[in-house]
C-alpha cells in the first residue's frame, strides 16, 4: 500500500508542474477569456439627444450584449443633464443596465440621486428616462428637500433636477 501511495504522489508532481505555468499575466485571464467584459478606470458612456448631453455614466466594469443591453458594475456614477444640456444632478449606484432598445436606464443597489438644487433621493432601484428627463421608482424611497424636510414613501416620479417630484404613496406623519 505504501508503494501505491508513492506512485500516486509521483504521478501527481508532473501534473502540478504543468498546471502552475505562468503564461497568463495576472489580471488578464478573465479579460482574455470573456471578450464581452470591459474593465476601465473608469469606463465612460455618454448619452446625447439633439447634440446635448442627457447623461454621462462612469463605471468600473461593462458587460456588452447582455440580452441586447449593456450592464455596468462597480461604483456607478452618472451626471444627469436638463433638456438644455446643463448638469442638474448626480446619481450613484452599485449597478446599472443601459437598455439598448429604449430610452431608459435602470440603476439598482444603494441608489442615491443628489440634485444641484439640494434635493436627495435614496432608494434601491430607479429608472431614468432619457428622452423625457424623468426619474421613476416603484420601491420605497427617502426624499429630502432642499429645506431638509425628509419624506418617506413608496413610488416616486421626478424630473432630473428633482424640483418637480411626487411620492406616490407617502408614509409617516407631519406636525407643525
Amino acid at each position: 500500500m505504501k508503494n501505491f501511495s508513492k506512485y500516486i504522489f509521483l504521478l501527481f508532481i508532473p501534473f502540478l508542474s504543468f498546471s502552475c505555468k505562468k503564461d497568463v499575466q495576472p489580471g488578464s485571464s478573465i479579460k482574455s477569456e470573456i471578450d464581452n467584459v470591459i474593465y476601465g478606470n473608469p469606463i465612460k458612456i455618454e448619452i446625447t439627444k439633439n447634440e446635448n448631453s442627457v447623461m454621462t455614466i462612469h463605471a468600473d466594469t461593462l458587460i456588452r450584449a447582455n440580452g441586447g443591453n449593456t450592464t455596468l458594475f462597480g461604483r456607478i456614477y452618472a451626471d444627469l443633464f436638463d433638456k438644455k444640456g446643463v448638469k442638474s444632478s448626480m446619481m450613484f449606484s452599485d449597478s446599472a443596465i443601459v437598455y439598448t432598445n429604449s430610452d431608459s436606464i435602470k440603476a439598482f443597489g444603494n441608489v442615491l440621486i443628489e440634485s444641484l438644487k439640494g434635493y436627495k433621493l435614496i432608494t434601491e432601484e430607479i429608472i431614468l428616462f432619457n428622452s423625457s428627463n424623468l426619474v421613476k421608482s416603484n420601491n420605497d424611497v427617502i426624499f429630502t428637500s432642499n429645506s431638509n424636510d425628509t419624506l418617506y414613501g413608496t413610488g416616486f416620479w421626478s424630473n432630473f433636477d428633482m424640483s418637480n417630484s411626487q411620492i406616490q404613496s407617502p408614509k409617516g406623519s407631519m406636525s407643525k
